[in-house]
């Protein structure tokens, strides 16, 4: 019976109490009930009060999915702070920043921080090291100790339109930006989902003829899909909307979730045949890998009942020989990190081309329009920016007031940048992006930013950063790059020069030098006429 009006730890709590004895999570061999999950994340808001955390402190969080994860997140909501997951591929350089802005009293750990991080975030105060390898500050599992025999925690007056988290994103320029998340609006894209899963078990007329089909298709698999306890195995970040969507998907549910801190595709195979993964969710690039294995077939995913996925562009081709391989539904979603989940979503009763060629219908809830340059809404089947408004939206940007300004109106419709049609019967097609970013396997990539820092090299005066449609990543990254007079540089030095200080899934997975780029009247790169000469050399053709 969750509902908006409810915060984060209300929720949990009511979930948790109704099947204390029933497992919420699997990592590895350790397999946690939701007794055992709220009677930690209990001892932790103790502990972490006794630290001095408060309502609307911030709490930074260097972790990977698993029990710490969960801990803290939902014992930082216990006490009204706010959560700050962060990217734990994040280097020295952007850590720093990440956590200047932020400003958290606290920072969880499960990995040494390089350098002088710490010493340049004025704001922190304690840093809390999780597993084995979080270098030092205070064991987490001492101050979870600590807590089981503190007192009681105060009354703490809590509503769920308060700040719940700090979700980071990065901006055109390449600077992060904190996306401001309520209790209310992460728990709006579960509210949503419940309403989907109603919609399914009670069809009206309209619908039942479509349901039938799919029953027809699906078999036992989709009446499974409709009753009784599901198993989740999300393999992606709990840093980003989409990992994080799922944690909140699977645990304000009930259901029970597979953990896994690291993608490895016989280990996720293996989880599916022996936990009996019911749901499996991931970002094109790893289904494309699962795919390629010789011994696919070796497994047996018969459990699954629904494989997920988004984060990045889907093919109409992966989709459909996802669909073959496991015999399952697919479910295609689209969302944005600023509205905390899903905008829209395929269904189990779509047609085959609906399910493989569209992002689905909007989200119960979510309200979905197409607009021109000048906000103007378009009628169907004409291409604009996708605007939406929902309950899920974001506050702002965190100290953004004028980005924020850019994208929320004061009707509460976020602009996506994405280029969308809506068709006659309302589903909805993304067919490209109003601004330069980069999806590589299902993580945005920032032109800018890669740009700024090789333009830092002595040897380099300059460099255009570009997408390019791949097969196996969603976008690959080209870096077009134009050396200073007398500069020398092999592209393996400048692959290794990005190594030292960018995330890995930020590295150019091509590099040309150039003498020049094509450029606009203003002086400007001409970036489309990059991305055709990077497409004609896929093609076979020469670069021009």
């Amino acid at each position: 019976m969750i509902n908006l009006d409810m915060t984060m730890i209300e929720a949990f709590r009511g979930v948790a109490e109704s099947r204390l004895d029933q497992e919420a999570l699997v990592c590895g061999e350790v397999r946690v009930t939701y007794g055992e999950l709220l009677g930690t994340i209990d001892a932790l808001a103790r502990g972490l009060h006794a630290l001095g955390v408060r309502k609307g402190d911030k709490v930074a969080m260097l972790l990977p999915p698993g029990a710490d994860f969960v801990h803290v997140f939902f014992a930082v909501a216990r006490l009204g702070g706010v959560v700050a997951p962060l990217n734990v591929q994040l280097r020295e350089r952007g850590l720093a920043s990440v956590l200047a802005d932020a400003g958290p009293l606290v920072l969880v750990t499960a990995r040494p921080v390089e350098g002088q991080v710490l010493t340049q975030v004025p704001s922190l105060r304690h840093v809390l090291t999780a597993g084995a390898n979080g270098g030092p500050g205070q064991p987490l599992s001492d101050l979870i100790a600590a807590g089981r025999s503190a007192p009681p925690l105060p009354p703490i007056e809590l509503s769920s339109r308060d700040l719940l988290a700090l979700l980071y994103t990065s901006g055109t320029t390449g600077s992060p930006k904190g996306t401001m998340h309520t209790h209310r609006s992460l728990i709006a894209p579960v509210v949503a989902s419940l309403k989907v899963v109603e919609l399914f078990k009670q069809p009206n007329l309209r619908t039942l003829g479509r349901t039938v089909r799919a029953l027809a298709r699906y078999r036992e698999r989709m009446l499974r899909a409709a009753t009784g306890l599901q198993t989740w195995l999300p393999i992606a970040s709990w840093d980003t909307v989409t990992g994080l969507e799922i944690l909140f998907q699977a645990l304000l549910k009930g259901d029970r979730l597979v953990v896994m801190e690291r993608f490895d595709p016989r280990e996720a195979l293996r989880l599916v045949e022996r936990e009996r993964v019911n749901i499996l969710v991931a970002v094109p690039v790893l289904y494309q890998v699962l795919l390629g294995l010789d011994d696919l077939d070796d497994y047996d995913t018969s459990s699954l009942l629904v494989c997920g996925v988004g984060a990045a562009p889907v093919s109409q081709h992966l989709a459909q020989e996802i669909e073959r391989q496991f015999n399952c539904a697919i479910h295609i979603g689209f969302g944005a990190t600023e509205i905390g989940g899903g905008i829209a979503v395929t269904s189990l009763t779509d047609s085959t081309r609906q399910r493989t060629g569209t992002v689905g219908k909007p989200m119960p809830g979510v309200d979905v329009k197409i607009v021109d340059e000048e906000r103007r809404e378009l009628p169907p089947g004409q291409v604009g920016e996708l605007a939406c408004r929902t309950d899920g939206v974001m506050l702002g940007y965190y100290r953004a007031p004028e980005a924020t300004a850019e994208v929320l109106d004061e009707d509460g419709w976020y602009y996506t940048g994405d280029l969308a049609r809506i068709d006659a019967e309302g589903y909805l097609h993304i067919v490209g992006r109003k601004k330069d970013m980069i999806i590589r396997g299902g993580r945005n990539i920032y032109p800018a930013e890669v740009e700024a820092y090789l333009t830092a090299h002595d040897a380099i005066r300059e460099v255009a950063v570009v997408g390019v449609p791949s097969a196996l990543e969603g976008e690959s990254v080209w870096a077009f790059v134009v050396l200073e007079d007398g500069g020398r540089m092999t592209a393996r030095e400048l692959l290794d020069f990005c190594r030292e200080g960018l995330e890995l899934y930020k590295v150019p997975g091509q590099v040309r030098f150039v003498d020049d780029f094509p450029r606009s009247a203003t002086g400007k790169p001409q970036k489309f006429k990059l991305r055709e000469a990077a497409l004609s050399e896929q093609k076979g053709g020469p670069v021009s």
